[in-house]
């Protein structure tokens, strides 16, 4: 109930047209970054966005610093390119 409270607050914040818009960046970034290691609904090298935490912290702290064989990416990517992963994540995730 928490998270749905969280990112109705979000959505409401950012405009529903910021929350697509980096959805679909983070579909670009992911198709272009991700995909090799990861997949939507099959564990690959790293495990399926289904399976991941929907915990935007715990996934911007992944995606920036890394995690075991996962390279870090906090240099690679700016806050920004790291929310839009993040939200294309959780939109995956429903």
């Amino acid at each position: 109930m928490k998270k749905v409270f969280l990112l109705m607050a979000a959505v409401s914040l950012l405009g529903l047209n910021a929350a697509y818009a980096d959805t679909a960046d983070g579909a670009k970034l992911f198709s272009k970054k991700c995909k090799m290691c990861h997949s939507v609904d099959k564990k690959r090298t790293g495990p399926a966005l289904k399976t991941m935490t929907t915990d935007a912290a715990i996934l911007r702290a992944t995606i920036a610093d890394g995690r075991k064989i996962m390279p870090k990416y906090g240099k690679k990517f700016d806050a920004e390119q790291i929310d839009a992963l993040v939200a294309y994540i959780q939109e995956q995730q429903k």
